[in-house]
């Protein structure tokens, strides 16, 4: 495993879609499409148009080199970056931290409470005695 810590999935989420949209434009890319974008439609995405043999790899090859330009460029400048934040200390926060949750520790109060209702309040529900009313639903169909 890399071990990757991505909390929100910001990989699966953007990296890989956007690697598959960036494809697709070199699969299915129209000439109309093409031709209001860059003022040219001589290359087309290679499954377009099949058939009479006029789409072509160039298009995908040029998406595919964009690709790996992109993340060439993205790594190098931040492997530096958060090397030297690893160096410094700075990249992570403490395990004990960790385990109890960056709420609890830097803002001390949880972002979830998942401990459900507290009994005061439940007893305090259920011997209410206060009359309830039905709210009966109008929809246009008269149901």
């Amino acid at each position: 495993r890399l071990r990757i810590d991505d909390a929100v999935d910001a990989i699966p989420v953007h990296f890989s879609n956007g690697v598959l949209g960036c494809i697709a434009v070199g699969l299915f890319a129209s000439p109309g499409k093409l031709l209001v974008a860059y003022n040219n439609d001589i290359h087309v995405g290679w499954f377009y148009s099949w058939g009479r043999g006029s789409g072509d790899a160039n298009l995908l090859l040029c998406q595919i080199t964009g690709i790996l330009f992109i993340a060439v460029w993205t790594m190098g400048i931040m492997f530096p970056f958060f090397w030297l934040l690893k160096v410094g200390g700075v990249l992570r926060v403490d395990p004990l931290e960790e385990m109890v949750g960056l709420d609890i520790s830097h803002h001390k109060g949880s972002a979830y409470d998942f401990s459900g209702p507290k009994k005061e309040d439940l007893d305090k529900l259920l011997s209410d005695s206060s009359p309830r009313t039905r709210v009966e639903s109008h929809s246009p169909t008269g149901t």
